[in-house]
Formats: C-alpha cells, structure tokens, sequence
C-alpha cells in the first residue's frame, strides 16, 4: 500500500510513498514554502490517498 498527495494548487508537487509519516513530512513542508501555510499532522493525513 502507497500513500500519495498532489497538490491542488496549479504547481507540480506531487509525493507518493509506502510511509504515511515521510509523506505528511513532505506535504507540511511544501504548504509552508509555497502556500504560506500551516498544516497539522491531521489536515495534512487527511489529504492522503492510499494507492496500490
């Protein structure tokens, strides 16, 4: 099982990865370099989908 986000946003970020931490990590870092944004471990876990 892979976890993934692409951003909604118009820019490229897309992360996918088999552990759900290291993606959040990644998710919470590009909101705050390129949205100015702060995200929780919740906001940022509930924007994961889970891929095969």
């Amino acid at each position: 099982m892979a976890y993934q986000v692409a951003c909604s946003q118009e820019d490229s970020f897309m992360i996918k990865s088999e552990d759900e931490q290291e993606v959040m990590q990644h998710v919470k870092e590009h909101a705050a370099e390129k949205h100015d944004l702060t995200l929780s471990d919740s906001e940022a876990r509930d924007m994961i989908e889970q891929v095969s």
